[in-house]
């Protein structure tokens, strides 16, 4: 059987520039004046987000679980009243996927709870995935982990990534998975497209729907 773990921010949801930034907002709730720490952060799992966040701002790093924690709490709350607007197609391709026997796990760097409530809200319906395959950022710091997991949790079958920064490519190559990238920016799709097996602007393309209905592992 084939399986597909999919990556959500910038893949299933959009990732609007303007965000508001549940991160710095989480720092301050520890009672200091957050410090942004420097340097793009596209791809990081929310762990490696915290330990940033805590070590600029002059925090014990070993106060993750706790970050994480508060992080969760104000995800559920904004989510349930600024929910993220899909990615064109991500809803009917995970129903397609399904259609045609696929498995559909979740590669993220989002904790539990925020990967449940930012596809919840957005509209997804959530028995398209299965759960048991769940490759968490919540938990390490180091992308291409969860593509280990992500192959632990599959087993030997057919595997593959679909997600939209080289982070995504990473975690791909770790788990000896095919990478399917997907960015509907088309400067930031060309930069990861020499790694994917398929790189799309969108999941609604007819070369999306194709390469579903002949892939074969």
């Amino acid at each position: 059987m084939i399986t597909a773990f999919w990556d959500i921010d910038g893949t299933l949801v959009r990732s609007p520039g303007n965000r508001t930034d549940l991160f710095t907002e989480t720092t301050a709730t520890f009672g200091v004046e957050p410090v942004q720490p420097p340097g793009p952060r596209d791809g990081f799992t929310d762990r490696r987000l915290a330990e940033l966040h805590l070590g600029s701002s002059g925090l014990d790093v070993a106060r993750v679980d706790d970050f994480l924690g508060q992080l969760d709490d104000l995800s559920e709350a904004f989510y349930a009243h600024t929910p993220r607007e899909t990615v064109p197609g991500a809803q009917r391709a995970l129903a397609l996927t399904k259609k045609a026997g696929w498995r559909n796990g979740l590669l993220t760097g989002n904790t539990p709870r925020r990967a449940r409530v930012k596809l919840r809200t957005s509209g997804f319906d959530l028995d398209l995935i299965d759960w048991e395959l769940f490759a968490s950022g919540g938990f390490v710091s180091d992308r291409a982990e969860l593509g280990r997991q992500a192959r632990a949790l599959a087993g030997d079958g057919p595997l593959l990534v679909l997600g939209d920064t080289a982070q995504d490519a990473i975690a791909a190559e770790a788990a000896g998975a095919v990478f399917v990238a997907v960015n509907t920016d088309a400067d930031q799709l060309q930069a990861i497209a020499g790694s994917a097996e398929l790189a799309v602007e969108s999941l609604s393309s007819p070369e999306f729907v194709d390469f579903v209905a002949s892939y074969r592992g």
